[in-house]
C-alpha cells in the first residue's frame, strides 16, 4: 500500500512538472538558497557602468565617452572587452570614425553585443546596434529571458540567428565563447565584492583603476539607461542591470557551477530512493527512521546545491513527499477506522491479518484466539459504555501484564493475540493459567459479570495468515469449557484429516454439484426388537479420496460458511426419505442432525419450515437431533427458535448426552423430547459398573421427564440385552445395523413387513 502511494505521488508530480505548475515554488526555493552563502567572485571580470546615474543620451556624448574608455583600457593592458550595449551612429562623423578605428584596432579582444532571438519579448526593449560599428566585429548575444518575477535563472551558451551562432555574453566572459552548455546563475556569489568601476572615472589617470583592469576581462555596460527591469534574488536595492546578471552567470561558470537538474532527474531520484526504502525497510520503527532520513535528504540537497552552485528543481520531489504524506495520513486515518472495532476500540481481525502479512517473523508465532461464551446475551444487558468497559477489561487480562502485547477483537465473541513460541516452552500450561485469570468475574459498576471462555491456538507454519486465523477460531470453537478448554493445532494436526484445508475446494464443488447425500442408520425398539425408524447421516464420497468423515467435512462447512447450505441439503434428503417411507407404509420416523450453533437466529426455523412445505413430509415423524449443545450462545434465543419449529409437530433430541456439562443446562432450558445417550457410556454398560450406573440414571431421568431414550453405539448383543433389561426405549449401532443407503433401508423395512411382524408403535 505504501509503495502504491509512492508511485502515484511520483506520477502526479511528474505530470505537474510537465505543466510547470510548481515553478513558483522552485523560484521561492532558489531565492532562499541565494541567502545561504556569500561566495567571493573570481576577480577576473571587471564591470564598468555609469554608476553616477548622470546620463547624457546624445549619441555624440555616448560615443565620445566610449572612445575615451577604449583608449584608456588599451593603455592599461586589458585582456578582453565586452561592450554590453548597442552602438549607434552619432551626429559627428569624426567621433564615429575614431570609435570605429578604435574598435578595429582592438578587434581581437573586443566583443560587441546585441539581441539575437526575435521570440524573446525583452529584446523589444533593447535598441538594435548599427551595422557601421558591428561590421567585421565579433558579436555576442545579449539575450536574457526573465521569469514572471523578472528574475533570470538560466542563460543559454549559444544563440542562433539565420543559421549563425552567437555566444552569450557570459560565455565570452568565462570561456571566450567556447562553452556549449547553458549556465544557471549562482546568486550566492557576492556581487558587492565584484570589481566595479564608474565609466566616468575610467578615463582618469588613477593608477588604482589601471591596476584593477590590467589583464582582466572588462564588461562595459550602462551607456544608455537599460529599459529592461531585472531583479536578482540577493539584491535589496531594487532593479539590477542586465550586465550584472551576465557577470554573475560568468562567475558561476568560472567556479564550475551553474548546472541544472530538472524534474526529470529529481523526481526519479527521490522517488527511487523512496521506493527502495519502502521495499527495504519493514516494521514501523524502521520505516519511521527511513522517512526521517528521506526528509533530511531534501534539506541536504537544498544546502549542498546552494553550496556548489547547482540549480535543482526540488519542488516536484517535495510534492512527492507531501502527496505521499497526505496519502499515508488519509490511509492511516481510514485504517484507524477500518481496523479498529468501534465498541471495544481494539484492533480488529482485519488488523490482525494485516500485521501478520507485514511481519517478517510469522513462523514460530502462535496465534491465540479466545472465545467468550454467551457474549451477546451479556452485552445485551449492558449499555454502550459498559460494553466497552467489559470488553477492554477482558483484553487487559489477556495481556497478563505484558504491556507490549496487542489484543485484537473481531467485534463479536472472539479475541486474539500473538505469542512467540520460544518464550513459552509449555504453552498449554500458560494458556490454561491465563484462562483461569481471565475467567474471574468482571465488575461493571456494582455488578459482577461472569466471564466464560475457551481458547484455540494455531501453531502451524508455512500457511497463509488468514488460514491460520481460521484454524485458531475453529480450535476455539472445538474447545470445551469442561474437559478441553484449550485446543492447540500443531503442524501435524493441521495436516491431519480434521484440519486438512485442501478439502475446501473439493467440498465447495461437492455442495455445488449435490454430491453430498445421506445414509440411514436403523433404530430398533429395545423391547420389541423391531425397526422403528432411522437416523439420517450425511455422507460424502470424494472422487479422489473416497468417503470423507462427516466430522471432517461438517467442520469444514462451518469454517467456510457453508453450514446452512449443507444443513439444507441434508434436511431435504431426510424429509423426502421420511415421506417416501410413509407413502409406502413403512416406518417413517427419521432423525436429522443440526448443530447448536445454528440456533442463533430465525434462519434455521425458516429453513426447516420451508423444507417441510417443499417435501410434504409428516413433521410428527421428524426428530431434529441437536449436536454439540455446549455451543449454545443464548438459551433464550434457542428456546424461541425451537418452540417456533415445534409448532409444526417436529420434536427435538439432545445428542451425545452426558459428555459435556452444558448438556444438563440445555436439557433444563430447552424443550427436548428425546435423550440420546452417548456411545461412551451406552457401549460400556456390560463391562463397566460406573457406566452402568450412569446409564441407569440417564434412563430414569428420561422417564421422569417424560422423554424417550436412544442408546447409540451398540456393538454387541450383550449390551443390547442389558439396555433392554434396564428399560431403554430405542437403540442403534453396528450390532443392530450399519448405516444403509435409502434403497437398502427401504428393502429392509419391506422384509420386516413381509415377515408378518407388526410394529407396536411408530415412536
Amino acid at each position: 500500500m505504501r509503495i502504491r502511494h509512492a508511485i502515484v505521488a511520483i506520477v502526479v508530480a511528474a505530470l505537474l512538472a510537465v505543466v510547470t505548475i510548481l515553478r513558483p515554488l522552485d523560484v521561492a526555493i532558489w531565492s532562499l538558497q541565494s541567502k545561504l552563502f556569500s561566495k567571493a567572485p573570481s576577480g577576473e571580470i571587471v564591470l564598468v557602468e555609469n554608476q553616477s546615474g548622470q546620463y547624457d543620451n546624445s549619441r555624440e556624448a555616448i560615443n565620445r565617452q566610449l572612445l575615451s574608455a577604449l583608449d584608456q583600457l588599451d593603455r592599461d593592458g586589458v585582456d578582453q572587452i565586452v561592450i554590453h550595449s548597442s552602438l549607434q551612429r552619432s551626429g559627428s562623423d569624426e567621433i564615429d570614425r575614431e570609435l570605429r578605428a578604435a574598435l578595429e584596432r582592438n578587434a581581437d579582444r573586443i566583443y560587441l553585443s546585441r539581441p539575437v532571438r526575435n521570440d524573446i519579448d525583452e529584446n523589444d526593449l533593447v535598441e538594435a546596434g548599427s551595422p557601421y560599428f558591428e561590421r567585421g566585429m565579433r558579436i555576442a548575444s545579449s539575450d536574457i529571458q526573465p521569469d514572471f518575477l523578472r528574475l533570470v535563472w538560466g542563460i543559454e551558451a549559444i544563440y542562433q540567428d539565420d543559421g549563425r551562432a552567437y555566444p552569450a555574453v557570459w560565455n565570452v566572459l568565462a570561456y571566450r565563447g567556447e562553452g556549449d552548455e547553458a549556465v544557471y546563475p549562482d546568486y550566492t556569489i557576492d556581487t558587492t565584492a565584484l570589481k566595479r568601476i564608474d565609466l566616468a572615472e575610467l578615463g582618469s589617470l588613477d593608477p588604482d583603476i589601471a591596476d584593477a583592469v590590467r589583464g582582466k576581462t572588462v564588461v562595459i555596460g550602462g551607456l544608455l539607461r537599460d529599459r529592461r527591469s531585472l531583479k536578482a534574488p540577493d539584491a535589496n536595492d531594487g532593479d539590477v542591470s542586465a550586465s550584472l546578471i551576465q557577470v554573475v552567470a560568468a562567475e558561476t561558470a568560472l567556479r564550475g557551477g551553474g548546472q541544472f537538474f530538472g524534474s526529470l532527474i529529481t523526481i526519479p531520484a527521490f522517488g527511487l530512493l523512496l521506493l527502495i526504502g519502502l521495499m527495504r525497510f519493514r516494521g514501523m520503527t524502521n520505516r519511521r527512521r527511513f522517512y526521517a532520513f528521506w526528509i533530511c535528504s531534501f534539506g541536504a540537497v537544498f544546502v549542498m546545491s546552494a553550496l556548489v552552485g547547482w540549480r535543482i528543481m526540488l519542488a516536484e520531489p517535495m510534492f512527492v513527499a507531501i502527496f505521499f504524506a497526505i496519502a499515508r495520513m488519509i490511509y492511516n486515518y481510514r485504517r484507524r477506522h477500518l481496523f479498529i472495532d468501534p465498541r471495544s476500540r481494539l484492533p480488529n481481525f482485519a488488523a490482525l491479518r494485516r500485521d501478520l502479512e507485514s511481519s517478517d517473523e510469522v513462523d514460530g508465532t502462535a496465534i491465540v484466539v479466545a472465545k467468550i461464551a454467551r457474549l451477546d446475551a451479556i452485552l445485551a444487558s449492558l449499555n454502550q459504555y459498559e460494553q466497552g468497559q467489559y470488553l477492554r477489561q477482558i483484553a487487559s487480562r489477556l495481556t497478563l501484564g505484558d504491556a507490549a502485547l496487542t489484543v485484537y477483537h473481531d467485534g463479536g465473541k472472539y479475541f486474539s493475540f500473538l505469542l512467540a513460541e520460544v518464550d513459552y516452552p509449555d504453552l498449554q500450561a500458560h494458556l490454561e493459567g491465563l484462562r483461569a485469570v481471565v475467567s474471574q468475574a468482571v465488575t461493571i459498576g456494582k455488578r459482577a459479570i461472569d466471564v466464560s471462555l475457551t481458547v484455540g491456538v494455531d501453531q502451524s507454519d508455512n500457511k497463509a495468515p488468514s488460514s491460520r486465523i481460521s484454524s485458531a477460531i475453529a480450535a476455539a470453537d472445538q474447545a470445551r469449557e469442561a474437559y478441553r478448554p484449550v485446543f492447540i493445532i500443531t503442524d501435524f494436526e493441521a495436516d491431519s484429516e480434521t484440519w486438512d484445508y485442501s478439502l475446501q475446494s473439493r467440498l465447495e464443488n461437492a455442495l455445488s454439484d449435490n454430491r453430498i447425500w445421506i445414509k440411514l442408520q436403523p433404530q430398533v425398539d429395545l423391547q420389541t426388537g423391531l425397526f422403528v425408524g432411522s437416523e439420517a447421516l450425511a455422507r460424502w464420497v470424494d472422487e479422489e479420496r473416497g468417503e470423507i468423515s462427516p466430522a471432517r467435512f461438517i467442520l469444514q462447512c462451518e469454517r467456510v460458511g457453508r453450514l446452512d447450505e449443507l444443513t439444507k441439503r441434508v434436511l431435504r434428503l431426510s424429509f423426502e426419505a421420511s415421506r417416501s417411507l410413509q407413502d409406502e407404509g413403512l416406518p417413517p420416523r427419521t432423525s436429522v442432525n443440526v448443530s447448536a450453533i445454528q440456533f442463533v437466529d430465525q434462519r434455521i426455523a425458516d429453513l426447516v419450515e420451508r423444507t417441510l412445505v417443499e417435501t410434504d413430509a409428516d413433521p410428527s415423524q421428524i426428530f431434529i437431533e441437536i449436536t454439540e449443545t455446549a455451543r449454545f450462545e443464548d438459551f433464550a434465543v434457542a428456546r424461541d427458535i425451537m418452540e417456533q419449529i415445534g409448532k409444526s409437530g417436529i420434536r427435538f433430541s439432545i445428542d451425545d448426552f452426558g459428555v459435556a456439562s452444558a448438556n444438563y443446562d440445555a436439557l433444563y432450558n430447552l424443550p427436548f423430547s428425546e435423550v440420546k445417550i452417548d456411545r461412551m457410556f451406552a457401549n460400556s454398560v456390560a463391562r463397566d459398573k460406573s457406566a452402568r450406573a450412569i446409564v441407569s440414571n440417564m434412563l430414569q431421568l428420561a422417564r421422569d421427564l417424560g422423554m424417550e431414550s436412544v442408546a447409540e453405539g451398540i456393538d454387541n448383543m450383550e449390551t443390547f440385552e442389558m439396555l433392554r433389561d434396564m428399560g431403554g426405549d430405542l437403540a442403534q449401532g453396528f450390532c443392530i445395523a450399519r448405516p444403509q443407503t435409502f434403497s437398502l433401508f427401504q428393502e429392509t423395512m419391506r422384509l420386516q413387513r413381509g415377515s408378518g411382524i407388526q410394529r407396536s408403535s411408530q415412536g
